[in-house]
């Protein structure tokens, strides 16, 4: 009997771990790319330092009318690009990102994504974006190792009633600054969550279109006021022209039929409109011509 015995070549090992990793990256683009197929409007959303109970609060938010999902920008990309409907999208991902699959408009999706914001606690090295100031008032912590504690995070506080308070406004942290890890310890004996967090929706694709943040991001109120402008402008405009509208025809009629009646009463001629009112200017007429004629004979006879 002869065994033949194969030699083990250097790198076999690693070699099989690099092709079962491709084939599960793979794997993970192929599923993507068919849950991007079935949705009208995807969408990215920045992740970067993004709190996880945020994420599954929106997840939960949109179940039944979006899907958030999260996977390597590796994975994203390439699904993305081997998408046709979604391909102008990856050159879009540039940070941690996931993708959201939705019936919603894009419009709609980034609306839910700005007002859904949660307060986040401030982290030691954090600079802080505006001064973060602790405002005078009493807290619920009792008299002990905590009043050294704010006054290390430089909050003028002081014991008052058998409770700690801060006796006026403190500024722990100037705007540009880096927060200290004092600072974050006592905002959080506080319960001050100074900062917010939310999903920045990046951009969202739909019939192959492309609507970017600064797109979607519209001021409600403002775009309502725009809207009033320009109806009330193009109202007068169609007005003064004398063109009909539906909205303006109600308008017209009014003042054609004002117009009509006043050339009929000052041009004498009689119609359905206008008989009344000439009949009764020659009755006024007609009294004052005979109290005229009346006063004449009198100053005649006299």
């Amino acid at each position: 009997m002869v065994i033949l015995m194969t030699r083990k070549k250097p790198g076999q090992k690693s070699a099989k771990r690099h092709s079962s990793a491709i084939s599960k990256k793979e794997a993970q683009v192929k599923k993507l790319v068919q849950w991007i197929g079935e949705k009208p409007v995807v969408a990215a959303i920045d992740i970067r330092a993004l709190p996880d109970r945020l994420l599954q609060a929106a997840r939960k938010k949109l179940r039944g009318k979006a899907d958030i999902i999260v996977a390597k920008n590796s994975v994203i990309k390439k699904a993305l690009e081997s998408s046709k409907k979604a391909s102008i999208l990856s050159s879009e991902i540039k940070s941690p990102t996931a993708l959201v699959l939705s019936d919603m408009t894009p419009y709609a999706l980034f609306t839910f994504f700005k007002t859904n914001k949660s307060s986040v606690a401030a982290k030691p090295g954090q600079l802080a974006p505006f001064d973060i100031v602790v405002h005078e008032g009493e807290t619920d912590l009792p008299p002990g190792p905590a009043l050294s504690e704010l006054k290390g995070a430089g909050i003028n506080a002081q014991i008052k009633g058998g409770k700690i308070i801060v006796a006026k406004d403190s500024i722990v942290a100037k705007s540009g600054a880096k927060i200290s890890d004092a600072v974050c310890k006592a905002l959080s004996k506080l319960n001050i969550f100074p900062f917010e967090a939310r999903l920045n929706m990046v951009a969202a694709v739909e019939e192959g279109k492309v609507y970017g943040a600064s797109v979607l991001d519209i001021d409600q109120a403002q775009l309502f006021a725009d809207l009033q402008n320009c109806l009330a402008q193009s109202f007068n405009v169609s007005y003064n022209c004398s063109y009909p509208t539906s909205q303006n025809i109600d308008a017209l009629l009014k003042d054609a039929y004002s117009q009509g009646n006043n050339l009929a009463i000052n041009g004498g001629v009689y119609s359905d409109a206008s008989s009344e009112l000439l009949l009764t200017q020659a009755v006024l007429l007609g009294e004052t011509l005979s109290s005229k004629v009346g006063n004449l004979e009198n100053k005649t006879q006299a």
